[in-house]
């Protein structure tokens, strides 16, 4: 009796430390493997606006030398005679911004705000005009996973600028202080110098406003969605030729027209995709299970000490390839700040 007590409670002690084990990974998989996805959207997006923008993006250039050119085709484009965009359609890479002030340098942004669309990089709210165009345009972006663009936009401070080049030239934002009547609950934690905070429901940030700005938006604080962070700045020069902000031809026979994206898309998960994680989750466990089987019975059965642990080793890299694909489903599932 106590010979089985102990097997299941060694039992019980294994289980649990696989799944604590699998739970930190999947933290670090949050963390730093959502980066790695960020990054190969980012490359894909830079050859898209490369080759948009007739820009030799071939298959041998880096993906480096493919954004500088990217950015002395922008650069030399005058925002004053250049046509009105297309509308994208969504998902479509719309331009770069940069920050120098906290590191951020020509991150490609793309049409949206879902969680499909911040997976790329960050977005830009459907139905607010574009940026360097008149009027409000909001950008929302990651602050912990995906590459978190905007991690550090509370460290922003009046008169910094903010650079955003499109098909229609290059535009110097400068970041205006948080407005009074917005600094209300503790100062750094609810508001700064040229940050305030809004619930996730009070969309009046992104709405339309008379003058012409560039509104920034994310999770806050970092790790929780509890509050967004806003980040304002005012362009600095005459605005460009307005792109209607309608959808694309494409959209529009979809009956899916362009309207200004609830705040919540910032963090909301697909339930599509528990169905996929479930199963990957499954083909992982048991393929485990297979493995610690057959190590078990040779453990028991030869004196060979290290026949169990080249079990392992085989099985090492498919157990590690279904748990990135379970990972990357999880993920998905689950909302993201």
């Amino acid at each position: 009796m106590v010979a089985v007590l102990n097997r299941l409670l060694g039992a019980l002690g294994r289980t649990l430390i696989t799944v604590g084990t699998i739970v930190l990974l999947f933290a670090g998989y949050q963390l730093w493997g959502t980066g790695v996805d960020e990054a190969n959207h980012q490359e894909q997006l830079t050859r898209d606006l490369a080759t948009s923008l007739g820009v030799d993006a071939a298959p041998s250039m880096s993906a480096t030398a493919i954004d500088a050119a990217i950015q002395r085709k922008l650069e030399a484009i005058d925002p004053a005679t250049a046509p009105p965009m297309l509308p994208p359609r969504e998902a479509d890479v719309v331009g770069t911004i940069s920050i120098p002030r906290i590191g951020l340098l020509d991150k490609k942004f793309v049409e949206g705000v879902s969680k499909a669309d911040l997976r790329a990089g960050p977005g830009h709210y459907q139905g607010t005009s574009f940026p360097g165009q008149a009027g409000n345009s909001a950008i929302a972006g990651h602050r912990t996973t995906y590459g978190a663009p905007f991690n550090r936009i509370d460290e922003l401070s009046p008169g910094d600028q903010i650079i955003v080049s499109t098909r229609q030239g290059r535009f110097v934002y400068e970041v205006v202080a948080s407005p009074e009547n917005t600094r209300t609950g503790e100062a750094g934690d609810r508001w700064g110098d040229a940050w305030y905070t809004v619930t996730p429901d009070n969309v009046a940030p992104i709405q339309a406003t008379p003058d012409n700005r560039l509104t920034l938006t994310a999770c806050h604080p970092k790790y929780s969605a509890k509050l967004r962070i806003v980040v304002t700045a005012k362009l600095v020069a005459e605005p460009a030729a307005t792109t209607p902000t309608t959808a694309a031809p494409e959209q529009e026979a979809k009956g899916t027209p362009n309207t200004v994206a609830s705040d919540e898309d910032l963090i909301a998960g697909d339930p599509d995709e528990l169905e996929p994680a479930l199963a990957w989750g499954g083909a992982f466990a048991g393929l485990f299970l297979v493995a610690a089987t057959v190590a078990g019975v040779l453990r028991r059965k030869t004196t060979k000490a290290f026949l169990p642990w080249l079990v392992y080793l085989v099985v090492a890299a498919p157990c590690a390839w279904l748990l990135w694909t379970c990972f990357v489903h999880v993920d998905r599932y689950l909302p993201s700040y």
